[in-house]
């Protein structure tokens, strides 16, 4: 049980704002027969809470790292500084305002949580106001009761719909929900107009209406940022045919595709862009405090957005509503100088970072229950290695500095709603449909492991002098066109093409293997259709992406491996390095096919060591 009194001294009113006035405390208690596990996500997500006890629509602007927010209720301007929300996974969230304009001067809430057995909870909902003066104190004193009962109705439909085992909302994970103003539409029709071009496109009308009705009855922040992974699992479509739904789209106008920078800390877009080529090789967040670089393997995100020839977006929140909108965070907490912090975590067992607000660095803590350690010790005195603790452990964080310092608990997991540009290179859709998308010169984008794959045409010279130029041409052009259709049947994309060579990437060494069996079943001896011949490499590693001739290119030691191996391989022989033989899938896939390799040794000149290489003879 909490009380005013024992809040007070958990929290108790800071310099300067005790002396700028009288301030009034209010504490309110709510029983909910939910348990505190189902009302977390109504009580993080701050925005649609927020409405449905009836507040205004409010419009925030970042500077410098700062939310400024401006609201009108009651028939009075409200303008404030947002100070950044503190929450603790399934405990207690808060924030406060610095108000410019409006009833008080400053105002802070808390919003508690405690189980009371396995399906109830007590919420407790602090407020704290300094009224500007005694005319908006009484104001205050009328309003803040009928607050209350605004706080016990939304918290009794909350109950109803968990009760009824209804969806939290019709939202993507992540977004804030709005009010759902008239739909600023520019020309609706145009997205009933294009669905004949998208079916001929091959996407199946039930997908586009699917979509198409999502986007009619969305509010603006649910088509602010398009993000293909979440709109597939919220509609139960496939996320291939979505994206390539979108990609069509945006070539015939509906949509547009934006490359985002995320910070790699809040995962907030900081700098979103319209041209991939425009992306700088560093971004900042004001917010976090850090900079970064954009070239890793998620600073970008690509979202797409509606067309504003179809419909003007607006982007509109609440409130911050930064629990929502970050997950991935379950503890920020502000740390006064020279003071400490302590609290027992309710988290399970995982992989977590410990880092401070400004900071690049962090600690890893894993969280097990084979492991022995109850308390995580953040003390100045303790080294960077990594904690391992049981779940549900101890945190004790000692703040050596005389300034505040903000601490973050995070999951170590990335964003699985993110489409990466790693992710949308694999895609030949979107190299045929964007083909004038290029990085800038001078960057090299971190895009992961790739599996490459060359085929090269052998004996070409012989070829050239038998076939004669033409007869060469429209056979090496044949030969061009079925490798293409290969690749992309086993989810591959051509990269480029050099003379008679192709170099192609996969997302998975057994569809670059199954791609490669079957072009050399296709160029075989006993195929008479066509002359040609061609030996194929693959390898499987960390990739760079650049530009090349303005277009995109891969580069680096795979692809330079993967080319190299070609020396040691045949007429109709598939080489494949130690790697891609290692693999689990290639494993199981040459032993249920009962496929003989030719094991090889590879000389390496340039590292002075010598690998083996295994050699399919189709």
């Amino acid at each position: 049980m909490i009380d005013l009194n024992t809040l007070l001294q958990k929290y108790p009113w800071e310099e300067p704002w005790k002396s700028m006035g009288k301030h009034m405390d209010n504490l309110w208690e709510f029983d909910l027969s939910i348990a505190r596990e189902e009302v977390w996500p109504y009580l993080i997500d701050t925005s649609s809470f927020n409405k449905r006890i009836g507040l205004p629509r409010f419009q925030y602007l970042e500077k410098e790292g700062k939310l400024f927010g401006k609201t009108k209720q009651a028939g009075f301007q409200l303008e404030w500084e947002e100070v950044p929300w503190e929450w603790e996974y399934l405990k207690e969230i808060g924030n406060a305002r610095i108000y410019k304009r409006g009833f008080a001067k400053y105002v802070r809430i808390k919003i508690l949580a405690e189980p009371l057995g396995e399906s109830r909870c007590k919420v407790y909902v602090y407020l704290g106001a300094i009224p500007r003066n005694f005319f908006t104190k009484k104001i205050l004193e009328i309003a803040l009761p009928r607050l209350k009962e605004s706080f016990q109705k939304g918290f009794k439909e909350i109950e109803e719909e968990i009760k009824l085992r209804k969806p939290k909302l019709q939202s993507i994970h992540g977004k804030e929900k709005t009010f759902f103003p008239e739909a600023q539409w520019i020309h609706p029709e145009k997205l009933d107009k294009q669905t004949p071009i998208l079916v001929e496109k091959g996407i199946q009308k039930e997908t586009i209406a699917k979509v198409f009705t999502w986007i009619k009855q969305s509010p603006d922040n649910e088509l602010d940022r398009i993000r293909i992974k979440s709109v597939s699992r919220l509609l139960d479509l496939n996320p291939d045919e979505v994206l390539f739904l979108f990609l069509h789209g945006c070539r015939l106008g509906i949509f547009t595709l934006s490359w985002d920078i995320v910070c790699p800390h809040c995962r907030g877009v900081r700098t979103s862009l319209t041209k991939l080529g425009d992306m700088p090789a560093k971004d900042q967040c004001d917010v976090c405090e850090i900079d970064f670089d954009t070239t890793g393997v998620n600073s970008i995100e690509v979202t797409f957005h509606l067309h504003p020839s179809v419909r003007i977006v607006e982007k509109q929140m609440y409130c911050a509503a930064e629990p929502a909108t970050k997950q991935h965070i379950l503890l920020t907490k502000r740390v006064g100088g020279r003071k400490s912090f302590s609290s027992s975590l309710l988290i399970g067992s995982g992989v977590y970072r410990l880092r401070k607000k400004g900071e690049k660095k962090y600690r890893l803590v894993e969280s097990k229950q084979t492991h022995n350690q109850t308390d995580i010790l953040w003390l100045p005195e303790t080294n960077d290695e990594e904690i391992k603790v049981i779940p549900k452990p101890n945190l004790v964080f000692e703040n050596d500095l005389e300034e505040d310092v903000t601490i973050v608990l995070e999951e170590r997991s990335e964003d699985q709603n993110s489409l990466r540009p790693s992710e949308i290179f694999d895609y030949q859709e979107f190299r045929d449909l964007f083909s004038e998308e290029a990085i800038a010169t001078n960057l090299q984008l971190d895009i992961g492991i790739k599996t490459i794959l060359f085929t090269d045409i052998v004996g070409s010279t012989k070829f050239y002098e038998t076939e004669g130029d033409h007869g060469a041409f429209l056979q090496v052009r044949e030969h061009f066109i079925k490798t293409n259709q290969i690749i992309q049947n086993f989810r591959g994309v051509v990269v480029k093409t050099i003379g008679d060579a192709v170099m192609a990437s996969f997302s998975s060494p057994l569809q670059a293997l199954k791609a490669a069996k079957e072009m050399q079943e296709w160029f075989h001896p006993e195929n008479k259709h066509t002359p040609v011949r061609i030996r194929i490499s693959i390898h499987t590693g960390n990739c760079l992406a650049v530009n090349l001739n303005s277009n995109i290119d891969y580069f680096g030691n795979t692809v330079n491996y993967t080319a190299k191996i070609q020396s040691v391989t045949n007429s109709g022989e598939i080489s494949f390095s130690e790697t891609i033989f290692r693999d689990k899938d290639i494993r199981e896939y040459l032993r249920n096919n009962d496929i003989k390799l030719k094991k090889v040794e590879f000389p390496l000149p340039w590292a002075n060591r010598t690998d083996f290489v295994y050699i399919w003879k189709v």
